[in-house]
């Protein structure tokens, strides 16, 4: 079933659940491969002003080894463990080196909620 675009705020129960599924699939898939953490569930706003989370997946190991076909599939993995009332659009998704994330969050990660 189609989600319905909706303007609400997701909420930290959401964000925490959301960070669950997503630590569960990294594990199942990649095992003792990588070092995944922090997690970080960021909410945001399309240009049409409507909610949608995106996730940074800080990792560590060899980025080669990344299954770009399964981390394709990751947000319907996500759209699939929560409610529709959960969430009101597919999250982005973004895999961050270790070595770059502090860059790649603007320079301050300590300001960024993490559900580890």
């Amino acid at each position: 079933m189609a989600r319905t675009t909706t303007r609400f705020q997701t909420t930290e129960e959401t964000m925490r659940k959301v960070t669950d599924i997503v630590k569960e699939a990294l594990e199942e898939r990649f095992a003792d491969e990588f070092v995944f953490d922090p997690i970080i569930i960021e909410p945001r706003f399309d240009y049409e002003g409507d909610e949608y989370l995106k996730v940074y997946i800080v990792f560590e190991g060899d980025q080669q080894n990344l299954d770009p076909g399964w981390t394709l599939h990751l947000s319907g993995r996500i759209m699939d463990g929560t409610e529709e009332d959960e969430l009101s659009a597919v999250p982005g998704i973004s895999f961050v080196e270790k070595s770059e994330w502090e860059d790649a969050l603007g320079g301050d990660p300590e300001g960024y909620k993490k559900f580890a």
